[in-house]
């Protein structure tokens, strides 16, 4: 099962659709947002593409997320928003997505040795690391910095590739 990483689209639109246009070419099963994503648009234009695909995408609240509050992005259809921590299970592996802005909470839950993969956002920058048990994969920002990035993590043979992405000329 491959999942796509986003984070830090801070309502880039363009960018988002570039990194959704990535994930259906590397055949995605599922996309995970890690938060700040900004605006509804962005949640919107990447549902009404993965909908049609049957492409699940679940997405969490960042700092920047929280002013709008939960209700300004819970009426985008197609799209599981999980409040700002997420718990899945797919294909048997344990996950947790959050945008880590809050350290504590963030370092607690990699520390907990309970999840097989933390995929997150905030930092904008790109990471893939092992703690013990656990993967840890920022994804990078892909609306803001030089380098607007994604993931692309195969939760079968544990393989992360991470790419650049760039607005269509």
């Amino acid at each position: 099962m491959k999942i796509g990483i986003i984070s830090d689209t801070h309502g880039q639109v363009d960018l988002a659709l570039a990194a959704a246009r990535e994930f259906i070419f590397r055949a995605v099963d599922a996309v995970i947002h890690c938060g700040d994503i900004g605006s509804d648009m962005v949640l919107t234009e990447m549902a009404s593409l993965f909908n049609a695909l049957d492409i699940p995408v679940y997405a969490v609240l960042g700092n920047c997320d929280i002013q709008q509050g939960l209700e300004f992005f819970a009426e985008v259809d197609g799209v599981n928003l999980m409040g700002r921590v997420a718990h899945l299970t797919l294909a048997n592996r344990k996950i947790a997505v959050l945008h880590s802005d809050d350290e504590a909470h963030f370092e607690a839950i990699v520390q907990s040795n309970t999840y097989d993969y933390v995929f997150y956002g905030h930092s904008h920058t790109r990471r893939n690391d092992q703690i013990e048990k656990t993967r840890i994969v920022n994804p990078g920002a892909a609306g803001r910095g030089m380098h607007p990035s994604c993931a692309v993590v195969n939760l079968l043979d544990d393989e992360v590739t991470f790419f650049n992405i760039r607005r269509s000329e």
